[in-house]
């Protein structure tokens, strides 16, 4: 009789053990999915954010932006190339990387002093020298742009090409 009561008791512990291990495991899963899913929350609000910075320029209909503001976003597109460490000669935006460029069609070039309808490609890199950024202001403040284009990678989702063109 003792032997079968000592026999219970061992059953009844490797039964508790068992329903604790249960319930550990299945708190482990849960808490798990409960970090991945508040992980990938964490990485899209921090994509939203910064594809908005971008995105405020894209324009509509008869809405214009300035020179300045071209300046504005190529600062930002900066900042985050040099965070980045992506600020090297010959880079460019091209949806496999978070580098972002900024390019323009219409201006005036400083150098030539002359207008140019072609494309300006990585104007981004052009905020870092304050010399010539300031050339660039000086011929280009008077022009309004417009943002139609705006590129976002299909495997990064964020924005990595943004394209404004002078109107008129």
């Amino acid at each position: 009789m003792e032997n079968a009561t000592k026999a219970l008791l061992i059953s009844a512990g490797i039964l508790i053990g068992i329903i604790i291990l249960s319930i550990a495991v299945y708190l482990y899963g849960g808490i798990s999915s409960y970090m991945s899913r508040t992980q990938d929350e964490m990485e899209s609000n921090a994509i939203y954010k910064f594809n908005t910075q971008f995105l405020n320029y894209q324009t509509e209909g008869d809405e214009e932006l300035s020179f300045q503001d071209i300046v504005t976003v190529a600062n930002i597109a900066y900042d985050n190339n040099f965070e980045g460490g992506l600020i090297e000669e010959g880079y460019v935006g091209d949806g496999n990387s978070n580098y972002v460029q900024v390019d323009i069609k219409g201006y005036v070039n400083p150098n030539s002093k002359e207008e140019v309808n072609a494309l300006y490609e990585n104007f981004e890199r052009v905020v870092g020298d304050s010399v010539l950024m300031a050339e660039w202001l000086e011929y280009n403040y008077s022009f309004k742009y417009k943002c139609n284009t705006i590129e976002i990678s299909p495997t990064s989702k964020r924005v990595y090409k943004i394209i404004f063109e002078k109107i008129g």
